[in-house]
C-alpha cells in the first residue's frame, strides 16, 4: 500500500498529466501507474472466486486513489484507461459512491471505455451495479442491496444516455424494488415499475405492479366501522323527560254494615221502625 506521500505525488502527476504541456516526467508517471494497473490485472487472472476478487480489488483501490484525485482534480478530459477501469472496479468492490463520482466526470468528457470492454460508458454502468442488487432481490426482497439515493444518482448520470431499453428498465426495476421497502414511497415505486414494463415488456415487474395498487387502495381506503375522528359526533336530541307513572289506587273497600245498609229495602226500613 502507498504511504501517504506517494499519493501525493501520483495526485501532482495526474494534474499535470492533464496539462496540454504536460512533459516526459508525467506522460512516465502516467506509464507507471498502466503499468501499476497490468500487474494488478495479472493478480486477479489468478483468482477464479468473484466474491474474493472482489475482495482484492477492494485492497488494491487504495494505491490508485491519488491518480484518480488528481485527474479529477484537473479536469482536462483526457482519455485515461487508468480511470475508467478504477471506475468497474469500484463496483465490483461494492464501492459505488466511488464509481458514481469517476462516473460522471468519465460521461461529461465522452472518455472511452477500455478496448475489451464492449459496452458504452452509460450501459456498463446500469448493468455492472444493477445485475448483483437484483440477484439479491432475487435472494431476499426485503432487504435493499444499495440506497435509493444511489440509484437515483445513477438514474439522474444516465438519463440522456443512449443505451438499449432492456438495460435502462432494468434500472427502472431495481429503483421500483428499492423504493417499495419505503412505506411512504410506495406510490413512486410503482411508478418506476410502470416505467420500466413500458420500455421493456419482459422485464417481469407486472405482478408486482399489481401488489402495489392492491397496497396503495388499502393505504387509502379507511377501516371499517372506523369513526372519523376529525368530525366530533352530533348530540343526541332533545326528548321531553318521561313522566313518572301514576301510581296505581284502589277504591277503599267499603265495610259489610255499609253494604247491607245500601240494600236494605225502603220498606223493610220503615217495619224496623
Amino acid at each position: 500500500m502507498l504511504t501517504p506521500a506517494q499519493r501525493h505525488f501520483q495526485t501532482v502527476m495526474a494534474q499535470r498529466h492533464g496539462k496540454s504541456n504536460g512533459g516526459d516526467v508525467e506522460h512516465t508517471a502516467y506509464e507507471q501507474q498502466l503499468h501499476r494497473l497490468r500487474m494488478d490485472k495479472s493478480r486477479l487472472s489468478q483468482v477464479q472466486s468473484d466474491a474474493t476478487k472482489a475482495e482484492l480489488k477492494r485492497a488494491l483501490l487504495p494505491d490508485y486513489q491519488g491518480w484518480i484525485n488528481g485527474v479529477l482534480a484537473a479536469d482536462s478530459g483526457q482519455a485515461d484507461a487508468v480511470l475508467t477501469t478504477i471506475m468497474i472496479w469500484s463496483i465490483d468492490a461494492g464501492l459505488i459512491s466511488d464509481a458514481l463520482r469517476i462516473a460522471g466526470y468519465v460521461l461529461r468528457h465522452r472518455l472511452p471505455m477500455p478496448d475489451h470492454y464492449k459496452r458504452t460508458v452509460a450501459t456498463a454502468l446500469v448493468d455492472e451495479i444493477c445485475d448483483p442488487a437484483l440477484a439479491a432481490f432475487k435472494a431476499d426482497a426485503s432487504l435493499a442491496p444499495l440506497s435509493a439515493e444511489l440509484l437515483l444518482q445513477l438514474e439522474q448520470l444516465t438519463n440522456g444516455e443512449d443505451m438499449p431499453d432492456q438495460v435502462r428498465a432494468k434500472l427502472y426495476k431495481t429503483l421500483g424494488y428499492t423504493l417499495r421497502l419505503d412505506a411512504n414511497e410506495l406510490s413512486a415505486a410503482r411508478d418506476w415499475l410502470q416505467r420500466a414494463v413500458t420500455l421493456f415488456d419482459g422485464i417481469g415487474v407486472k405482478r408486482d405492479i399489481e401488489l402495489l395498487g392492491r397496497a396503495l387502495k388499502k393505504a387509502t381506503e379507511p377501516e371499517a366501522g372506523a369513526e372519523n375522528t376529525d368530525v366530533p359526533p352530533k348530540p343526541p336530541a332533545d326528548k321531553p323527560a318521561d313522566k313518572p307513572a301514576a301510581k296505581a289506587t284502589r277504591a277503599p273497600r267499603k265495610s259489610t254494615a255499609a253494604k247491607a245498609s245500601r240494600t236494605t229495602t225502603p220498606r223493610a226500613r220503615k217495619s224496623a221502625s
